[in-house]
């Protein structure tokens, strides 16, 4: 089965990194490991993560979808992993040129994982001891 990395036109950018996981995808035992087995496994050689996946059960001709992000040296290359209802190899396909409607949500997940992975600013909050009474004070007073 061909990828959508390799068909690609000439007018999209793929980046090495893809091209990278789908060869790393193409020697995987998918049988074998399952969907997810073979893609960590692929993953790992080419210092990428999985994003989400998800069963398609057939829908768009797919059984399994998994977005992924591959560091890169521009940042991170945006990726779905797409296994066919047919049931053979992995194919890889850029978020840009996917026609599965699951690649247009690709972007903000990222940038929602990456924002969550990001240390939260701590607000620390002085109040004073007679803020406190008070606020206590102000509790009780209230009838229930």
């Amino acid at each position: 089965m061909q990828t959508s990395v390799s068909e690609a036109s000439g007018t999209l950018s793929i980046p090495l990194e893809l091209v990278e996981l789908e060869l790393a995808l193409n020697n995987e035992d998918c049988l074998g490991l399952g969907f997810e087995g073979a893609l960590n496994h692929a993953l790992g050689q080419v210092d990428g993560q999985i994003l989400f996946r998800m069963r398609l059960d057939g829908v768009d001709d797919c059984d399994w979808v998994a977005a992924v992000s591959v560091s890169s040296d521009g940042g991170q290359a945006l990726a779905l992993v797409v296994q066919r209802s047919d049931g053979e190899k992995l194919a890889v396909e850029s978020i840009e040129a996917s026609e599965l409607p699951v690649a247009g949500i690709v972007s903000a997940y990222a940038g929602l994982m990456a924002s969550l992975d990001q240390p939260q600013e701590e607000t620390d909050i002085e109040l004073e001891d007679s803020d406190l009474t008070d606020a206590a004070e102000a509790e009780l007073a209230m009838p229930a």
